[in-house]
């Protein structure tokens, strides 16, 4: 039964990308998974192992909370727990299904805790851009039990110029979307709002 929802799940993902190139998820990680990542990211924090994200590019690279106040642990197969593990195969699993459907020429998986406290937030932003950049496909699939309206935190997805759709982040959501084609924000939240972030890449020339 995992097996079929996952592969639906992927199917779904491949004809939104193809068509609008957003999707929405919802119980992409049923309860249980969605419990071990979050404690697994809660353990990883408590150990010293997130730190601040930056934004800018080389030497002008720089942790700048006001625009981007997020937390982040990068993850590999290495280190990863069981339940890291099984989320990195899912990925995985989807990035093989979207080279089978949509010859994205996806070569490897780049994966992230992150974590933003209360109060942070992440202004609009775009994760690659057409004149360079190897990220092709973003996703972000969300760990936050419980969530409810007025905790705010919402993605918003800037799918037609200005025109956006806001994405609540319920735990075991999926959202995924083109990288070069839609600026996105992150607004801010009124308790700690937990996910894992990645990013289907092409290979490096």
């Amino acid at each position: 039964m995992d097996s079929e929802r996952a592969s639906a799940g992927d199917d779904r993902v491949a004809a939104d990308l193809a068509g609008p190139g957003w999707s929405v998820v919802p119980g992409f990680l049923d309860g249980a998974r969605v419990r071990a990542l979050a404690e697994d990211s809660i353990a990883r924090r408590a150990r010293g192992g997130f730190a601040p994200a930056r934004v800018g590019r080389g030497a002008e690279r720089a942790h700048r909370p006001g625009v981007r106040g997020d937390e982040r642990c990068w993850l590999d197969g290495a280190s990863a727990s069981p339940a890291e593990a099984d989320l990195l195969g899912r990925l995985e699993s989807l990035r093989l299904a979207l080279n089978r459907s949509l010859w994205l020429g996806l070569f490897e998986l780049e994966a992230q805790h992150t974590v933003y406290p209360p109060g942070a937030r992440y202004e609009r932003h775009r994760d690659a851009f057409r004149d360079g950049g190897h990220r092709i496909v973003s996703a972000v699939v969300y760990l936050n039990q419980h969530w409810r309206p007025e905790d705010g935190g919402a993605l918003r997805l800037y799918v037609d110029g200005d025109r956006a759709v806001e994405v609540p982040p319920l735990g075991g959501t999926l959202v995924a979307f083109l990288s070069d084609r839609f600026e996105h924000e992150v607004l801010p939240a009124r308790r700690e709002r937990l996910s894992v972030a990645a990013w289907l890449r092409r290979r490096a020339p």
